[in-house]
């Protein structure tokens, strides 16, 4: 938790009104409460505050006693733009909220280097933190010796939580919070994001599933990933020659889930099922992500698709390092490895990146080094 509290310190100290966004789990609550302790806590989840700022934002926002924690600022988004036009101590003001779609937009339209949002961590950091995940061979001789986790077990997680989880985010920051009004519709549309998860995303496809149109369900999964549900990952743009998929790839927080809300409630119907191959990717991406989140860093991760369906599952950027990750529940071929990763020198030039080491991340199998530049990792030490 140090190194949360560190990243939060030093975008208060550059002056940022700081947004933590939390998916409502226990353990973030007590991480919540730990971070704003020493500051006057003004919940916005109370009508009677509500109405008050409602009646004169200008005045409720100036008689705020600084340090100030704003708890579930996503029941008053339209106090965002009164904050940044005040001449207020920003770096004084930390905010929380569960739907960060409107404050997004909100920041945006106004001051938005004068907002960071902070993605918490699921899980409160032990004393020892393993650092962000970057596959420099120091890092990776560390994965050899580090204790390994069922892996089916740790992607199944605990039914009772996904359920109050979903219901949550499906009745609270999605029915309350956003224009959906439909709540069985939309708890269709979740069922067939979960069908998506690990997958580029089809908006027509997500569309006709629930019969809505394509623009409403990408506004759809935008409030989805606004709760911090789901995790939307970026294509790479542009690599001279080449042909690239322009839609994200989704993936939700938690594998399980995805696998709750798939009827996947135990190991052998999730082995058996053909959605495991994509799961057990969400499942790796999220946990890499997550290695970023307990030090208060959101990864800067994309992934490559072309049109001749050559794929690098993750591209790490890192320090000014890309380091290309291929996901696969087998070895993959070295040649073939080789020749997807042969695509990258000139794009990373492009960016001003070096191009470092690459590795795959298998079900089972050691922590190896398998050639000059490549790694095999077991996913069961992530």
């Amino acid at each position: 938790m140090t190194n949360l509290q560190n990243a939060i310190q030093t975008l208060q100290l550059n002056n940022k009104l700081v947004i933590l966004r939390s998916c409502g789990g226990s353990k973030q609550r007590e991480l919540l409460a730990s971070l704003t302790q020493d500051y006057a806590k003004v919940d916005l989840s109370l009508p009677n505050l509500r109405l008050q700022e409602q009646q004169n934002p200008q005045l409720f926002a100036e008689g705020l006693r600084l340090p100030v924690y704003l708890a579930d600022l996503q029941c008053a988004p339209s106090l965002l733009s009164v904050l940044l036009s005040c001449k207020l101590t920003l770096g004084q003001i930390i905010a929380s909220c569960s739907q960060s779609y409107y404050l997004e937009e909100l920041a945006a339209q106004a001051d938005a280097g004068s907002v960071a949002f902070v993605e918490l961590p699921l899980q409160v950091a032990d004393a020892f933190v393993r650092k962000p995940f970057a596959p420099q061979e120091s890092y990776l001789q560390n994965l050899r010796g580090a204790e390994k986790r069922q892996l089916v077990a740790a992607m199944l997680g605990e039914r009772e939580v996904y359920s109050s989880w979903v219901r949550r985010v499906l009745q609270q920051d999605i029915m309350e919070r956003t224009t959906v009004s439909d709540e069985v519709k939309f708890y269709r549309f979740l069922c067939a994001v979960a069908s998506m998860a690990g997958c580029v995303v089809n908006y027509t496809i997500l569309a006709n599933n629930v019969g809505i149109t394509a623009p409403t369900a990408k506004q759809w999964l935008q409030f989805l990933a606004g709760t911090g549900l789901v995790y939307l990952l970026p294509p790479v743009e542009h690599v001279a020659g080449k042909r690239l998929v322009k839609a994200p790839k989704v993936y939700f927080r938690e594998a399980g889930a995805a696998a709750h809300l798939l009827q996947l409630y135990d190991g052998a119907s999730l082995l058996q099922s053909v959605y495991f191959k994509n799961l057990y990717e969400n499942y790796v991406v999220s946990a890499l992500r997550e290695s970023y989140l307990r030090w208060g860093q959101e990864p800067d991760f994309r992934f490559y698709r072309d049109s001749n369906n050559k794929e690098i599952s993750l591209l790490v950027q890192a320090q000014g390092v890309l380091y290309p990750v291929m996901i696969c529940q087998e070895t993959f071929s070295t040649n073939r490895l080789g020749k997807f990763f042969a695509l990258l020198p000139g794009y990373a030039e492009e960016q001003g990146l070096q191009l470092g080491t690459g590795c795959m991340i298998t079900l089972g199998g050691e922590c190896m080094q398998v050639s000059g530049g490549l790694w095999q990792i077991n996913a069961d030490v992530l």
